[in-house]
Parts: structure tokens; C-alpha cells; sequence
């Protein structure tokens, strides 16, 4: 399903939390050393990093260095793995 398309766009950052106009996406932050940049980035897909020298633009994005959780699976005994311990079938 899409999302329905706004007739104004709003995109701000604001101390490392990006807000749109559907609310936060993303939660980033910038560390240099020397002369390389470090950028974390955690939002909808996952945990991405960035390395970059900055006022180069040579850069190496979207490295994924992990996955979140989906919190959107219910807690239903379908959707668990493991058998219920306090069952009678054994």
C-alpha cells in the first residue's frame, strides 16, 4: 500500500532526528577523526553506516550494519516458534 502523496513537503533535522511531515524517520550522528567522517543512521531499515572524506565527496554509503527487530508481529501463538512449555502434548 502507498502512502497518499502531501501537496507540501516538510523535511527538518533537528539535533540528529529527522522529522517529515509523517512524523520521525530517522536518528542519525556525524563523529570526525581526522580526516574521516563516521555517520550512524538508525531508521525503518535497520542500523546503516556511512565513511566519507569530507569535502571530497568520496564516500562509501548505506553500509548495513544491522537489522531492527519488527515490532509490527503480534504475540500470537501462530506466530511463535517455540512450543508452549505448560502444554499437555509431550
Amino acid at each position: 500500500m502507498t502512502r497518499k502523496r502531501s501537496l507540501i513537503n516538510f523535511r527538518k533535522t533537528i539535533f540528529g532526528i529527522e522529522i517529515t511531515e509523517n512524523g520521525v524517520q530517522s536518528f542519525g550522528k556525524s563523529v570526525k577523526i581526522g580526516p574521516i567522517q563516521f555517520s550512524g543512521n538508525i531508521g525503518r531499515s535497520g542500523i546503516l553506516g556511512s565513511v566519507a572524506i569530507p569535502g571530497t565527496g568520496i564516500s562509501k554509503r548505506r553500509i548495513k550494519l544491522a537489522d531492527l527487530p519488527d515490532f509490527n508481529t503480534p504475540d500470537l501463538p501462530e506466530h511463535n516458534s517455540k512450543p508452549d512449555m505448560w502444554s499437555d502434548n509431550e
